[in-house]
């Protein structure tokens, strides 16, 4: 077993390690796989065809079966004949949600890949913490603001993508699960800077990043309309909420996000009741 100045020294040289890996600006998650990136390529693409998205999409069958998944889920298709093929599926869903359906494939992937018992048990977790953010946002975008919806739940499920890529690269110094509250910090200094810089090096929209960077920023205001940094933020505490025994009154009506989105505590609850069976819809589509 290993002493405490050991674990220290290997904590101290998984924090350098991290610190490289942002400092060269372009950070590839292990395993990710291949054709998620395709599929993001293809989609920026104005002319890409729907025969192109179906022929990449079909190359691998738990991502298709991801996509018809989402396509025919209650909560964003509430009525209306069952779509049974790709073709259909692409041409009813739409780009966004087929790059939606790509990422949540892909994320839960990476815990697949993962060699370490210790790892997979982390990224379980955050991709339930994922799929639940990203339900949450779609919900109350659509209910206080006049932001896209399925884009407000592609950045719910990005808000833990720094998060992953720090879980995933601790495998290379596996002394850290010894101590969890080593791993845990690494995650909470790192994980947001990270992730957007996953998310910029990926070409995906701004406003994207910036939410990614900064949804624990519990203070941030500004001035206009609700933007999908405030869903984010707002979505993250109901989280937090759902999943602790925190009391719901315990700041909300104090964070600028949620007074932007005008929502209040009591809101918030509301939401919980009466958003409860589409929320776990939509965790369910996500695949978690």
């Amino acid at each position: 077993m290993e002493s405490v100045a050991e674990q220290d020294q290997g904590a101290f040289a998984f924090i350098q390690a991290l610190s490289a890996d942002l400092n060269k600006g372009d950070i590839e998650l292990p395993s990710f796989p291949d054709v998620v990136l395709r599929i993001r390529e293809a989609l920026e693409d104005e002319n890409c065809s729907t025969d192109t998205l179906v022929h990449l999409i079909s190359a691998e069958t738990v991502l298709a079966a991801r996509l018809l998944s989402i396509a025919n889920s209650p909560a964003l298709r509430p009525s209306g004949d069952p779509i049974t093929d790709l073709n259909m599926a692409v041409t009813r869903v739409g780009r966004v949600m087929i790059r939606n359906s790509a990422m949540s494939f892909a994320m839960t992937q990476l815990k697949k890949a993962a060699k370490l018992g210790a790892v997979k048990e982390h990224l379980e977790g955050l991709w339930k913490q994922c799929a639940h953010v990203a339900a949450l946002c779609f919900v109350l975008s659509r209910k206080y603001t006049k932001l896209n919806p399925d884009e407000a739940l592609f950045v719910g499920m990005m808000h833990g993508i720094g998060n992953m890529y720090v879980i995933v690269r601790a495998e290379e110094f596996p002394a850290l699960f010894e101590s969890k509250d080593d791993l845990e910090s690494a995650v909470s200094e790192w994980g947001a800077a990270i992730g957007s810089s996953i998310v910029e090096s990926w070409g995906f929209a701004s406003h994207v990043a910036d939410a990614v960077r900064n949804y624990q920023d519990t203070a941030r205001s500004h001035d206009g309309l609700p933007d999908y940094t405030d869903v984010l933020i707002v979505a993250h505490i109901l989280y937090q909420f759902t999943t602790t025994s925190e009391d719901a009154e315990f700041a909300l009506d104090e964070v600028p996000a949620a007074g932007q989105m005008s929502i209040t505590a009591e809101d918030m609850l509301n939401v919980l009741a009466g958003s409860e069976v589409k929320i776990n819809l939509l965790r369910q589509a996500l695949g978690s």
